[in-house]
């Protein structure tokens, strides 16, 4: 299971950020979602969505002094242990996609779970800029 982003479609809504930290923390931040939306506007009109899409590689994996980015085997991908990350970013620096970021409150590391296997950002984006592929 993993995501993939279309980016083109996304207009910057904000929905999934919305949806997705309400799951993850309960309440609506954008900052502590698993994924974001960068904007370059009113400069440009360039708006681009990031999210960790459950690469083969996992150079998170393999960054990670502590070990803290585990194989969830229910669901084929990699998580983040929460109590285990130490919020060194190592992580956040490692993935070529920016996929990942760091809770700007409690500073650990947040990498998308497809919400266990329901994804919730799918759900609810009007534009369908993200699928769930196999």
């Amino acid at each position: 299971m993993r995501l993939e982003i279309l980016p083109e479609r996304c207009t910057g809504c904000q929905l999934c950020g919305a949806v997705c930290s309400a799951r993850l923390v309960g309440n609506f931040n954008p900052s502590r979602a698993a994924l974001y939306i960068e904007s370059l506007l009113p400069d440009q009109l360039v708006v681009r969505p990031y999210v960790c899409i459950h690469c083969e590689e996992h150079p998170c994996v393999d960054a990670c002094p502590v070990e803290a980015i585990v194989e969830d085997e229910e669901l084929g991908i990699y998580v983040v242990d929460k109590e285990a990350c130490n919020g060194c970013g190592t992580c956040v620096d490692a993935c070529p996609y920016n996929g990942l970021r760091l809770d700007p409150f409690e500073m650990y590391a947040i990498k998308c779970d497809v919400c266990r296997g329901k994804a919730r950002c799918v759900e609810i984006c009007p534009t369908g800029t993200l699928e769930v592929t196999e």
